[in-house]
């Protein structure tokens, strides 16, 4: 929790106290009291707290415990980061270990038994090459991997290093300082025996500033005389710890004043306890860092002070938190208008005015809000609740009651002016300035409205906001007493008739609107965008601009503040914009007020008192811009830290090594990187950028988040960069992390051996495989092959057997045909025969009727020759068989029973003769022929059903 300072202590505190940062319980998680504070060349900060050392890094908090789960009481870093510890009956050291990670070491086993059991260690000191830890029975000393023990015979009370000697408090013998290993008493006049002692500072060359714990300061010279200082401490206050902090301050945690920082003779400087925003005035450590800032460790919680900041918070009142709405120095004092009137203080005339020492006090008559101060003709003018009033002598003197009065504006530049506007809350009212005083010349009537924003331009023409109505131009009327008023909407060229605000910068009257910076174009009776402006603020909301001596400009955009400096150039523009990222927020809206003094004096209205800015020293700030990285974890089935923090130290800086690299399996595929910047007390100005290399494209936008999540990341490598930058653009060095995520095991290279020799194989078995498809697709080839040939073969045998039977056909119809011819020869035979027959005997009865006429027996004889030629048989058969393949033949042959009338029948049926055909050629007739066909059945054993051509075919 941030807390803004309020000065309610007793005496005169600063004006000005510093912004304060509370870390409780909640916030870092271990125990309530803190009781030592270090920090490393990186920034870091380590805390000795009840439930071990704690670390914080701006952003993120890590307690490491003690073996024993015991207090950590002190600290100590060596050259190296090295932090040393002590605790009850433990003592050892932090440093880097694997993956970055910070380790304990326990040096508690380098002491013998008989000496291994002490109490609690409550400083150590770095001297020389040893290590001197102070428990109150005895002083180790580590030194070369061992342990020497200077023993006490009363207790041990105080340690501390001091230049380049070392000095204890032992209770019996006082102060004695470390010459040749030996603990030799210094020859002090008032031994410090009796008293505790809680710093030893450097004065000079040859004498030292004691600081006790009740009994004040002492300061001692080089004949060892003590001289008490005149400190005039609070009565009863305990100096539980003091260390110097500068050239000429140090400051003593208190056990119930807080931290109160001192002058070297005692005198308080400051105070800063639980009123100014301390979690309690118990504090039991202060460390002062290298940005010079203080950490005070609290019986409950931590505190960070920013002491050598440049924002300081002024609280006028030391009993009501009011509102701050405007201040002005005025002849040495500065005033403030608040919620609860006004206050005055005195100041220097020069120098960071928030160091001034003083109590504010509150002006008499002021018992009501103030408005506004205003130099006007070398006179304090006060704007307040119920009329304006002018201050003299830290007294309100009214000029006029009536409306309030928001501000005053004199009619022309030159000095002195005779005529002084006055912004009330219902218009405007009329100042004289006469004989060296200002008289009242009234409310001028013709306008009603509230005018807090009010301004004269370069040719008299008075210009006033109302921030729901629009923009007004007035005109004075001669008399003085009245005026005209013209009122400028959005149709005018205004981006609306809403939140608009007039200011005279650089001689010229603008306004701040919605949209940027306008100007009134008088030739065309419109708003324009300013042309000077414009390119400066864009078209950001502007809510207020004030111009300082040094012609830069302070506004306020919405709940931010920033100044444009047009004397440092930035992005190729002759000016620069600041934004003060640590007021955000803390302005009073709708009463924005910023008066700068000079460049070391800002004063800013605020919800809470009076804001201090000193911005010399802020643009100044060249502070480096530091990054570190913190924890990296990779999420997968359970959390895994990979690194914890620390890099090894070389000499270019703190960097990661190529061996460090992590390669994690595939299974931690999610990282978490936590990183920050050990800006303390500036976070708000601090952003982040980040890349993923090997993931991300280009570096991430600006952000204030200081981790970094990548969900399911593929394998391979990658480095995460990241750096940091301040609001005034500055920039950290890069930080680079490497890691790797490994192929899942289905990637590996085993696996693509594996998957090569499983292709390998898959190629051979395919390559079998192929080969036997080709013998197979060879084998059907072939069977096809042979089974076209075969059908080819069929196909031509068919063909032959087609032509067989074509030539078989016709073979056989030739035999038909001859068979017919040979059987139409037979019957023309039978024909002829019987014709013959009819001759012949007509020739015998002719011959026999002649008697006997040799030409006729002749002509018989003739006719006999021819009936012997057709009766011959065997001609027949031997022609039969001829054309029907030996048919009688192989039919003799088969059955020999068979005459040669058989024959001449099985070959007149083979002929397909019928009967009667049949019983011609063999002169018997139809029946004879069917019993011939009969018998001829019997001989060749035919059964009943068998036709017997169908036998013949057999044959």
């Amino acid at each position: 929790m941030i807390y803004l300072c309020s000065l309610t202590c007793a005496g005169q505190n600063t004006i000005g106290l510093p912004q304060i940062i509370n870390y409780s319980k909640s916030d870092f998680k271990a125990g309530t009291q803190t009781w030592d504070i270090r920090q490393d060349s990186r920034g870091m900060m380590y805390f000795a707290n009840n439930e071990g050392m704690l670390t914080y890094d701006g952003s993120h908090w890590n307690v490491y415990p003690l073996p024993n789960k015991t207090i950590v009481r002190a600290l100590a870093m060596d050259s190296n980061d090295r932090v040393y510890a002590g605790g009850q009956d433990e003592i050892g050291y932090f440093e880097r270990g694997t993956n970055g990670v910070l380790t304990y070491t326990s040096l508690k086993k380098l002491l013998p038994k008989s000496q291994n059991r002490f109490a609690d260690i409550w400083r150590i000191e770095l001297f020389g090459e040893s290590v001197f830890f102070q428990a109150s029975d005895r002083l180790m000393e580590f030194r070369n991997n061992s342990i020497k023990v200077y023993p006490t015979t009363s207790e041990w009370m105080y340690l501390r290093k001091v230049g380049n000697k070392l000095y204890a408090q032992d209770k019996a013998n006082g102060l004695l300082q470390l010459e040749r290993h030996e603990w030799v008493p210094l020859n002090i006049r008032q031994p410090l025996n009796n008293v505790l002692i809680s710093g030893i500072m450097e004065m000079g060359h040859d004498s030292l500033l004691i600081a006790t714990q009740t009994d004040g300061l002492f300061l001692m010279g080089p004949d060892g005389h003590l001289q008490k200082q005149d400190s005039r401490l609070p009565t009863g206050v305990n100096l539980f710890v003091c260390t110097r902090i500068n050239a000429s301050e140090l400051v003593a945690a208190t056990t119930a004043e807080g931290c109160l920082v001192m002058d070297f003779a005692g005198r308080i400087v400051q105070k800063i306890s639980r009123t100014e925003g301390l979690q309690n005035n118990n504090v039991l450590s202060v460390f002062l860092d290298k940005d010079n800032n203080l950490w005070a460790g609290l019986n409950n919680g931590i505190s960070f002070i920013a002491y050598n900041a440049a924002i300081k918070y002024i609280s006028p009142s030391k009993t009501n938190e009011v509102s701050g709405y405007s201040a002005r120095i005025f002849k040495g004092q500065l005033y403030l208008a608040t919620s609860d009137g006004a206050y005055y203080v005195p100041v220097p005339g020069s120098g960071d005015l928030s160091f001034s020492k003083g109590d504010f006090a509150r002006m008499p008559g002021s018992q009501h809000e103030v408005w506004r101060f205003d130099e006007v003709n070398g006179h304090l003018l006060m704007g307040q609740h119920i009329g304006c009033f002018e201050v003299t002598d830290h007294v309100s003197q009214p000029l006029a009651y009536g409306p309030g009065t928001w501000l005053f504006k004199p009619m022309t530049a030159v000095y002195p002016s005779a005529e002084v506007l006055a912004g009330t809350y219902a218009g405007v009212r009329m100042l004289g300035y006469e004989h060296g005083r200002f008289v009242d010349r009234g409310m001028v009537q013709g306008l009603q409205e509230s005018i807090r924003f009010l301004e004269i331009d370069n040719n008299n023409v008075i210009w006033a906001s109302h921030p729901y109505r629009g923009v007004y131009q007035l005109q004075l009327a001669a008399d003085r007493k009245t005026l005209t008023a013209h009122l400028f909407t959005d149709s005018a060229g205004l981006p609306s008739a809403l939140n608009n605000f007039v200011f005279k910068v650089k001689n010229r009257v603008v306004f701040g609107t919605a949209k940027g910076v306008y100007e009134f174009d008088a030739a065309a009776g419109r708003f324009v965008p300013s042309a000077f402006l414009q390119p400066v603020f864009g078209t950001i909301d502007i809510r207020y601009l004030n111009e300082d001596a040094e012609g830069n400009l302070w506004f306020c955009s919405g709940k931010k503040i920033g100044v444009v400096d047009f004397h440092r150039s930035s992005g190729g523009q002759p000016f620069t914009i600041t934004y003060i990222p640590e007021l955000d927020g803390k302005i009073l809206l709708g009463f924005e007020n910023i008066y700068p003094y000079n460049k070391e004096n800002i004063f800013i209205g605020s919800e809470k008192g009076m804001i201090h800015l000193n911005y010399e020293k802020y643009a100044g700030n060249q502070q480096q811009v530091r990054i570190m990285m913190g924890q990296v974890r990779a999420l997968g089935k359970s959390d895994s830290l990979i690194f914890g923090g620390y890099f090894n130290r070389t000499a270019a800086g703190y960097v990661q090594e190529e061996k460090e690299a992590p390669a994690l399996p595939k299974s931690y595929n999610s990282f978490h990187f936590e990183y920050s910047s050990p800006a303390y007390g500036l976070q708000n100005n601090i952003e982040y950028s980040y890349q993923l290399e090997g993931y991300d494209g280009r570096w991430s936008a600006w952000s204030s988040r200081p981790e970094k999540d990548y969900t399911n990341l593929p394998d391979g490598k990658y480095v995460f960069k990241v750096k940091a930058r301040d609001n005034l653009g500055h920039e950290s060095v890069e930080l680079r992390y490497q890691f790797s995520v490994k192929p899942a095991w289905y990637k590996t290279v085993w696996a693509y051996l594996l998957y090569s020799l499983l292709l390998a194989g898959l190629l051979y078995l395919l390559y079998r495989w192929q080969e036997r498809n080709l013998a197979a697709q060879q084998r059907k080839f072939d069977e096809e092959q042979a089974r076209l040939k075969y059908i080819h073969q069929l196909e031509l045998e068919k063909n032959e057997k087609e032509i067989v039977e074509l030539q078989n056909e016709k073979l056989a119809n030739e035999i038909r045909f001859k068979n017919n011819a040979l059987a139409d020869a037979s019957l023309h035979l039978v024909e002829k025969g019987d014709a013959m027959v009819k001759v012949k005997d007509i020739l015998a009865s002719v011959y026999k009727k002649n008697d006997n006429n040799p030409e006729i027996r002749n002509a018989l004889l003739l006719l006999n020759d021819v009936e012997k030629n057709n009766a011959n048989w065997e001609q027949f058969a031997s022609h039969f068989d001829e054309i029907n393949n030996n048919f009688l033949k192989k039919l003799k042959d088969r059955y020999p029973v068979l005459t040669n009338t058989d024959l001449k029948l099985c070959a007149y049926l083979q002929l397909k003769l019928s009967s009667k055909e049949i019983a011609q050629l063999m002169a018997i007739s139809v029946r004879g022929v069917e019993i011939k066909r009969y018998r001829l059945r019997k001989k060749l054993n035919l059964p009943t059903e068998q036709q017997m051509t169908d036998f013949f075919h057999t044959i």
